[in-house]
């Protein structure tokens, strides 16, 4: 068990190599990692833990729809975004039998300090700091992500399994014309990343890579 949780670790928020020593990359506590080995046993959840579940979340019709049964476990390591000051924030881990999720929403003051997160992280992804551009083809071992990016907020999801889209879209908003999401980044183990945005609930393709507005 605790070898398929520590598996589950290989995580998308990231770590520059600028970044501030206390501040880690999900990738960072990933299986073969030294920093892991070495200096990051604590932060492994053990089955012995208690659930964290939250009593109110934006996330918790969605566990509740992807993983039946699962146990919560909050996180309270620094990651990438907490650089960009957020107004608030939920980072969570989800463990179920078969799956682990990742969910993390960052509520910013603006949309120049959402936007500001966003680009620097895509800018220096990975642990070989990648740089991406709007439209890119982004790639995560081993796992698929799904990431909405509105005007003064940031929704990650990530799993092992796919993850459903339109499921994850009308639990976030079930009113399709007050749907708005300036990026919407699909994100499968295999295939093309898809680049959209979404207007009052109109789907708008991006397929240019410098539209980084």
């Amino acid at each position: 068990m605790l070898k398929y949780i520590v598996a589950c670790l290989v995580l998308i928020t990231v770590a520059c190599s600028n970044q501030p020593e206390e501040t880690i990359g999900f990738d960072e506590l990933s299986p073969g990692s030294d920093k892991y080995n070495n200096n990051q046993a604590d932060k492994t959840p053990d089955s012995s833990a208690v659930n964290e579940r939250p009593e109110s979340s934006l996330f918790l019709a969605i566990v509740d729809t992807m993983m039946l049964e699962s146990r919560w476990v909050k996180w309270d390591t620094l990651l990438f975004p907490d650089r960009f000051g957020p107004n608030a924030q939920e980072k969570w881990m989800t463990i179920g039998s078969k799956d682990s999720l990742v969910l993390l929403r960052y509520q910013f003051k603006d949309s120049l300090r959402t936007k500001n997160a966003f680009f620097n992280w895509i800018d220096c992804f990975g642990p070989k700091c990648k740089s991406y551009t709007v439209g890119g083809n982004i790639r995560i071992p081993k796992r698929t992500a799904l990431w909405l990016v509105g005007s003064k907020e940031m929704v990650i999801i990530e799993g092992n399994k796919a993850i459903d889209e339109k499921v994850v879209r009308v639990l976030l908003n079930n009113d399709p014309k007050k749907e708005n999401w300036l990026y919407l980044v699909n994100i499968p183990k295999s295939g093309k990343t898809t680049w959209k945005r979404i207007d009052k609930g109109v789907e708008k393709p991006i397929v240019k890579t410098d539209e980084n507005s």
